[in-house]
């Protein structure tokens, strides 16, 4: 088995890098090969770089002012960088690591397959520290059959953020096993999930001082009696606890600030390797310290220590201390410090308390790791009522027997299901059947999946095709074998809903992007109505309605055709309604069709393509798509269905015979075809009848042969991520005119002057 784990490994801190080396060793003792995934945000780089340099004026300027502050922190401040090397020593090379990430995409770009990736330890929920919310620590990538496990994870406090709980609500929906390392997260995070959630210890107490014996590296004070002193910040209550500690035992004090701080010192500013850190704790005979893990490798090597509570977060070290029964060493100020030989230690019974620990953690690691995974599908939206776990497919309303769930708008615009419980009969259908994480047993072939670039060899058909024209191909067959097409269209009202087309007049209506939730109706028993008549059915959606078609359907029909349309997420009617009446008031005149994708300046410009919007009094508005506040806010994330940023599905599936979409990123890939053609399509076949479908068509087309990885390197992979605007947008939605809201949150540079490209030209 091969693990991954995603902590704090960058940090210039010794108990960041040891926690991760603890883990990264624990695993190994295990039998696993083992990954430090180097993650390395700017935010927490940014706090252990050496120096920064302006970067305006000339490449010359900005050269030498590097060079200046180059010889300058290596003149007279050579211990930063001597601390610099020895960390980065560490990090890259005692530990396993990867190539370094700056950024979560870039995680999600290398497709990381790993069998357990595990997130921990270390304050890595804590928003003050990363800066924001960051989904790379909640494991928002690799392969998604991973078993994905926080261990030892850490908020540093004792209450969510109210601003990030929706997001903490959504990414621990990532975990199938949750531990964190404060007893009260336990009843802070059950306010965002319904999980269990388990407390276990900090990952250095995992191992044996043995261990750390094989890679500990003596220091120049070896021999000599000293008390350690290490500071986390500036402390003062540390350093007078310290110096009176060092006045009654008569010993000098090695600490990690700037030399002669204290009147007694053997050393300042300790700053050797992680190795060295080990060892100068060992040698002590005593150890003053704010640091967790500094108070953690005092227990393990046995010494008499004193501890500061940290004035923000001492919530971990009283926790640690309760356990090792030593809750009286943890001194909050020198004036109630104890007598010195009330604090000799026992550490027999110490030794004792955290084996009996260190057990209950390991069981559940181990567990975690080789145990049964929790049935992920009773988490539905009938259990937890929680908007993440609804598709909103319908499935649940069409299979009731009694016909007693209903769909209802809620005040975003999207619908879920509420049950009538006088006619409910408690038969279980509809959460046994839920498509929200039920999986479906398929068997897959080796030599899928098959993909493709293609465009339509008509150019014609080719511009009036919202990518390379593959559907219009599709369909055209399916017709052909008197079969019938299931798409999306607008009715008369502008209402984005599922329809079945018998002849080409009715398909074209189903071509074009139509970024909203379309209305299911009663799609699903019409389309079993007609495979029961032995008709071929075309049946193209996103892949959450094709799940929920196909456990409808609860069995295979060979003239069904599943063809899935690469989804970015679907965005709330609510917003899209107000916006096509804010366009009809605008206009003085009835939206008859909205176009979002049009060629008119070319595909893949980069600008969403063209908005074009017809009236019914003839007047057509158009606009680049960049520039229009509905396009940029389905673009930017802030108007979709909230499971969309929960989606299962995103990326590679195989729940149709053939998935079709904007072939993003060609012209890295295949410059010459896509400098000749205006839309390529990404198609991707994942079955025998998908491969036979692409035969049956590919004389229309022309097409290359291209592989996953380059089809997903500009695609989505991963569920969309979830942003603050996307909340906030929806909280004002009902009390802000809607174009004024859009705008509002539309993160767009010139502001204002985006409504100002639109231009009004006659039919």
């Amino acid at each position: 088995m091969k693990a991954g784990i995603v902590t704090f490994n960058s940090a210039h801190n010794y108990g960041a890098v040891l926690q991760v080396f603890a883990m990264q060793e624990y695993l190994k003792s295990l039998g696993l090969e083992v990954d430090v995934i180097n993650y390395r945000p700017k935010e927490i780089d940014n706090v252990y770089k050496l120096y920064n340099v302006k970067r305006k004026g000339p490449k010359l300027v900005r050269g030498l002012r590097k060079v200046k502050k180059f010889f300058s922190m290596n003149i007279n401040q050579k211990w930063k960088v001597e601390k610099s090397k020895n960390f980065e020593y560490f990090i890259n090379n005692v530990l396993h690591t990867t190539k370094p990430y700056k950024t979560l995409p870039e995680i999600q770009k290398d497709f990381l397959q790993y069998d357990v990736l595990i997130a921990g330890s270390d304050q890595i929920w804590n928003t003050e520290i990363t800066k924001g919310f960051k989904p790379a620590y909640f494991l928002e990538f690799g392969n998604k059959n991973a078993r994905r496990i926080s261990y030892a994870a850490s908020l540093g406090s004792d209450e969510l953020p109210e601003k990030y709980i929706v997001f903490y609500k959504r990414y621990l929906e990532n975990f199938d096993f949750i531990s964190v390392r404060e007893e009260a997260m336990i009843e802070t995070l059950k306010e965002v999930t319904d999980k269990p959630v388990t407390r276990v210890l900090d990952p250095t107490l995992l191992l044996d001082k043995e261990v750390y014996d094989k890679y500990k590296i003596d220091t120049s004070y070896k021999g000599k009696e000293y008390i350690y002193v290490h500071f986390i910040g500036k402390d003062d209550k540390t350093y007078e606890i310290a110096d009176q500690v060092s006045r009654l035992l008569k010993l000098p004090i090695v600490h990690n600030r700037e030399k002669g701080l204290f009147e007694n010192e053997l050393a300042g500013q300790f700053h050797e390797r992680p190795e060295q850190f080990i060892s100068v704790i060992d040698n002590a005979k005593f150890v003053v310290t704010n640091s967790f893990h500094a108070t953690v490798f005092s227990l393990i090597y046995e010494k008499d220590f004193i501890t500061i509570p940290h004035s923000k977060r001492p919530a971990r070290m009283q926790n640690l201390l309760e356990i090792a029964g030593l809750s009286n060493h943890l001194v909050e100020d020198v004036r109630i410090m104890p007598k010195l030989d009330t604090l000799k230690i026992d550490y027999k019974d110490v030794k004792k308390r955290l084996l009996d620990e260190r057990k209950k953690s390991i069981e559940f690691l181990n567990n975690a790791i080789y145990g049964e995974v929790p049935d992920k599908h009773k988490e539905n939206y009938f259990n937890t009522k929680n908007k993440f776990n609804c598709y909103g497919c319908e499935l649940c309303r069409d299979i009731c027997p009694v016909h007693a769930i209903e769909m209802v708008e809620d005040e975003e615009g999207f619908k879920y299901p509420k049950i009538d419980k006088e006619k409910c009969i408690k038969c279980g259908l509809c959460e046994k059947n839920c498509i929200y994480r039920k999986e479906m047993k398929k068997e897959k072939k080796e030599e899928y999946p098959l993909v493709y670039a293609a465009a339509y060899k008509n150019a014609e058909i080719l511009k009036n095709s919202t990518s390379g024209g593959t559907f219009t191909a599709l369909y055209k067959y399916i017709l052909s074998q008197k079969g019938v097409v299931v798409g999306v269209k607008y009715n008369k009202n502008m209402v984005a809903e599922y329809a079945i087309a018998e002849n080409e007049e009715e398909c074209e209506a189903f071509r074009g992007a139509k970024y909203v939730a379309a209305e299911v109706g009663d799609i699903k028993p019409r389309v079993k109505e007609k495979l029961e008549q032995g008709r071929k059915v075309l049946f193209t959606g996103n892949p959450c309605q094709i799940k929920a078609l196909k456990t409808y359907l609860n069995k295979d029909y060979d003239n069904l055709y599943l063809v899935e349309i690469l989804c970015h997420g679907v965005a709330s009617p609510k917003v899209f309604r107000l916006y096509i009446k804010y366009l009809e008031e605008k206009y003085k005149s009835k939206v008859v069709d909205f176009k979002f994708r049009d060629k008119a300046n070319g595909w893949g410009t980069g600008r969403g393509g063209t908005i074009k919007v017809k009236f019914e009094n003839g007047q057509e508005l158009s606009e680049l798509g960049w520039h229009n506040n509905y396009n940029r806010a389905f673009a930017n994330n802030n108007i979709l269905r909230p499971v969309c940023y929960n989606c299962e599905f995103a990326g590679v599936n195989d729940l149709s015979d053939i998935v079709i979409g904007d072939f993003w990123g060609i012209e890295k890939i295949m410059p010459k075809f896509a400098r000749k053609n205006n839309g390529i399509s990404m198609i991707r076949i994942n079955t025998d009848k998908g491969n036979e479908l692409f035969g049956n068509i590919n004389e229309n087309l022309e097409y290359y042969k291209s592989n996953i990885k380059d089809a997903y390197r500009s695609n989505h992979k991963y569920a969309t991520g979830l942003n603050e605007n996307r909340f906030k947008l929806m909280e004002e939605v009902d009390g802000v005119e809607i174009n004024s809201l859009l705008e509002k949150y539309n993160q767009f540079k010139t502001g204002k002057k985006a409504s100002k490209k639109i231009k009004k030209e006659s039919m």
